[in-house]
């Protein structure tokens, strides 16, 4: 962005130029979706956060009452692609590497077989949605929120302001990984949906800092990279908590004993992954 732009662009410009990129994001996907492409559910969730952020971080710059409703229905449409997104992260997690012959490798046979049911679960619940009124009216808003959204006085502010909503996006990230360490201090059990907490609010950081870069100063790249290194960090843990949990819910009645116990033992890890709060809040360095 050149130096006059800098000047004179606005802050609904500013913000708006970033939404925009992400309505194309899913809008380019939507039929890709309707084809069960699997490489096109990580870049349309990926801008559905971005854009649901944009809204939080930055939403005194849309009508609210506009803006909370959009929000509340690309949730809804996000949770739908995240059933479909887990499983596929889970797949490369547990994928089949080891003797098929061994029960390690028989195992590992038996979690791909019960991850292709559950994906093929999640993305029927997917189509079915994709024919529904529901979902061709958020296509449209979509489009919208494009092409002409809805904004509000604030929007017409100089884009410098933005930096005010981005260092208070910041400082939440700081209270919540505070209350993470108050809570392993103290052994509370909750300290593992607190992390939760804090890396949600680090990728809202991250997204406000990435809109908002060429008004901020010339560290912002390497502010951006930590707080993508914080999530990283972060997302390994979530990733544990969400293979425990399918784990857990495993129906090993019908296995042999030696691949029940294989299955045991990869639960058993994997648990203790899950609750291991410290290390993942240690490798944050934050």
């Amino acid at each position: 962005m050149d130096a006059q732009r800098d000047r004179t662009e606005t802050l609904g410009e500013l913000v708006q130029r970033f939404a925009a990129e992400q309505c194309d994001v899913i809008i380019e996907q939507w039929d890709a979706l309707e084809r069960r492409d699997a490489d096109s559910v990580h870049p349309v969730r990926v801008a559905i956060r971005r854009l649901r952020a944009t809204l939080r971080t930055f939403r005194r710059v849309y009508d609210r009452e506009a803006g909370e409703a959009f929000a509340q229905e690309l949730r809804w449409w996000g949770m739908l692609l995240g059933g479909v997104r887990d499983l596929q992260v889970l797949a490369e997690r547990f994928s089949t590497a080891e003797d098929p012959r061994e029960p390690r490798g028989r195992a590992e046979v038996y979690l791909a077989t019960q991850l292709e049911r559950e994906l093929e679960s999640a993305w029927r619940a997917v189509s079915e949605a994709l024919t529904t009124e529901r979902a061709t009216a958020l296509k449209e808003a979509v489009v919208r929120w494009r092409e002409d959204p809805p904004f509000s006085e604030r929007a017409g502010r100089p884009a410098r302001r933005a930096g005010k909503r981005v260092k208070k996006a910041g400082r939440r990230v700081g209270k919540r990984l505070a209350r993470v360490r108050a809570a392993v201090a103290a052994n509370d059990p909750a300290a593992a949906e607190l992390l939760h907490s804090a890396r949600k609010a680090a990728k809202r950081h991250r997204y406000a800092l990435e809109l908002a870069a060429p008004v901020l100063g010339p560290r912002t790249e390497e502010e951006i990279e930590r707080r993508r290194d914080l999530q990283d960090a972060l997302g390994a843990h979530q990733d544990a908590v969400v293979a425990a949990e399918f784990l857990v819910r495993l129906d090993l009645g019908g296995e042999s004993p030696e691949v029940a116990f294989a299955l045991g033992e990869l639960t058993e890890a994997t648990r203790r992954q899950a609750d291991d709060v410290r290390s993942p809040l240690d490798a944050a360095q934050e």
